[in-house]
């Protein structure tokens, strides 16, 4: 495939799906992540996406008037409406004073900014993103989970993780994945997640997968488990009724605005 039609392929998935990774784009399109990320840069001095830590989002007016920054000034975070009301959602679950496990991702992120106001919270996170938010509120307890640091995703993935989380008992975990189908279950993009989720959600009373609505009936990578793997979902709305019926015959909760 020549350039300038893997450019012009790269703007139609990036335009029916609004946002994407480098990781999967390099997947679809059979070259190198540096391939994408020189293709993406691109598109971004031409206006037509703005890049963020692992991916890049589609350019419209609203996005370019809420641009979420953190870390730095150069890392830009695209504003998300539906992971926004997800995380207001997910953040009404979380009690005073309870352990809860924040995983990697964006989705993350939007739910600590939901809770960075709250007080008497006890945080355990591997996500940059995450600690950013929370650094100014001394009355939250932090606890990092180190490692590995990915870059692509601003999280780390721990050398032994079970050995680190072998003590450990949390309340809640939230997770989000890339893609969620009643045939393929919850898969996700990124390998090095996989063994954070599966570990995490074992020491956890109640492991909670938070799914904005754009991810319902899509595939990604790797497979993580299927449907019945947490006992409770948050989504900014209700799915469709196939995935209504799914999650209450097995007797998972839906938790939405």
């Amino acid at each position: 495939m020549y350039k300038a039609e893997r450019i012009q392929k790269i703007k139609e998935i990036i335009t029916e799906q609004k946002r994407i990774d480098v990781s999967t784009l390099s997947l679809m399109l059979n070259v190198t992540e540096a391939t994408i990320r020189t293709d993406l840069e691109l598109l971004e001095k031409k206006g037509f996406v703005t890049r963020y830590h692992g991916g890049a989002a589609l350019n419209t007016p609203e996005e370019a008037s809420n641009q979420l920054y953190n870390i730095s000034n150069d890392i830009k975070i695209p504003y998300d409406k539906e992971k926004e009301q997800l995380a207001q959602a997910a953040a009404q679950l979380v009690g005073e004073r309870e352990w809860v496990f924040l995983g990697p991702g964006t989705t993350c992120y939007y739910l600590a900014k939901a809770l960075s106001k709250r007080s008497n919270l006890n945080i355990m996170t591997n996500n940059f993103y995450v600690i950013n938010m929370f650094s100014s509120n001394p009355s939250i307890r932090l606890m990092f989970l180190g490692g590995r640091v990915q870059n692509e995703g601003m999280y780390t993935v721990p050398d032994n993780i079970t050995q680190d989380l072998e003590q450990i008992y949390l309340s809640k975990a939230f997770f989000s994945v890339d893609a969620v189908s009643l045939e393929a279950g919850y898969t996700l993009t990124d390998i090095y997640i996989l063994d954070i989720i599966r570990t995490v959600c074992a020491c956890c009373k109640e492991p909670i997968m938070c799914i904005d609505s754009k991810k319902f009936d899509r595939r990604s990578f790797i497979r993580l488990e299927d449907l019945t793997f947490t006992p409770s979902i948050v989504t900014d709305k209700m799915p469709s009724s196939e995935y209504v019926r799914f999650y209450e015959e097995h007797g998972i909760n839906i938790y939405t605005l």
